[in-house]
């Protein structure tokens, strides 16, 4: 049985995937062909806890995977990885009642049922800087751990900072703010596309091309909005370039599969990028920290 449980909660499928991706490189292998029950405590009982919540008739696949189901799990030695996909600020009732559920499995109280002995539980999470900048997202880590814990952990709490891990009670946390180099802002995708960009510039070229030919097909000419020079909607859904282009080079290989699987398996990234790149050691190095 693992002995040390590690919880990692991503805003999006491109964050899960991404850090799939990593971890695959450094030695961890999925472990995704085991029944719910075969999984150590308490990643097997807060499965079954929360696809318990909904009634069964009203349970769809969709909702199952979304919500209750990680997107990813993954072992080596003694260590087991789950990886969430939860969503962004938004979701932040989410992600407290999610962590108050994995505090309720890992209690200490001795006459418990559901004490866990020589377990050791991770807590990590993987937001994007944004437009708000790596500080706030610090300081909304804070705020859903402190929703999360007893107060008097609240000084525990406090001391947390970007790709660092501290203890809150019995379990190890952490936050890693994604964004561009250096800067205090920024995306995923911002680490992602130069590193999948990297000895393949004639695709990426073309496929910046022929996302330029919104403004001129039959489909979309005239039904763009604008924020700035930048699109911000076609035809009035949301428009993503980064995310856009990911989709685009994805389709000249692993034909009919999503962003996901050009991130977790196409060659854009090769196990020597990810070894070599400073933004994927950072981020090895920052879970590596919770590994026994």
């Amino acid at each position: 049985m693992a002995k040390n449980i590690i919880f990692i909660l991503t805003e999006g499928d491109h964050d899960a995937a991404f850090i799939y991706r990593i971890l695959r490189t450094n030695g961890m292998m999925p472990k995704h062909n085991i029944a719910i029950k075969d999984y150590p405590s308490p990643l097997n009982e807060l499965m079954k806890s929360q696809i318990s919540l909904v009634p069964i008739d009203e349970l769809n696949m969709e909702i199952a995977r979304s919500k209750f189901l990680p997107s990813y799990i993954m072992q080596k030695d003694d260590n087991i990885i789950s990886i969430y996909r939860v969503g962004g600020v938004s979701k932040e009732t989410v992600r407290v009642n999610f962590i108050k559920e994995i505090n309720f499995w890992n209690s200490s109280d001795q006459d418990a049922i559901q004490v866990l002995k020589d377990t050791h539980i991770g807590i990590l999470f993987f937001f994007d800087a944004d437009k708000q900048g790596i500080d706030k997202r610090i300081e909304q880590i804070k705020k859903e751990l402190k929703l999360s814990f007893p107060e008097d952990e609240a000084k525990n709490i406090d001391k947390l900072i970007n790709k660092e891990i501290f203890p809150v009670g019995n379990i190890y946390t952490g936050g890693f703010i994604f964004g561009e180099h250096g800067k205090q802002f920024g995306i995923l995708e911002d680490i992602l596309i130069p590193l999948m960009k990297k000895d393949n510039d004639d695709i990426f070229s073309a496929a910046e091309n022929f996302l330029d030919i919104h403004e001129t097909t039959t489909l979309f000419k005239g039904k763009i909005e604008y924020d700035g020079e930048r699109k911000k909607k076609v035809n009035g859904k949301k428009y993503a370039h980064k995310k856009s282009l990911i989709g685009t080079v994805g389709q000249l290989q692993i034909s009919g599969k999503s962003n996901i699987v050009c991130i977790s398996d196409a060659d854009y990234l090769t196990d020597d990028k990810i070894k070599n790149n400073p933004a994927c050691i950072d981020i090895y190095s920052f879970i590596q920290k919770t590994l026994k």
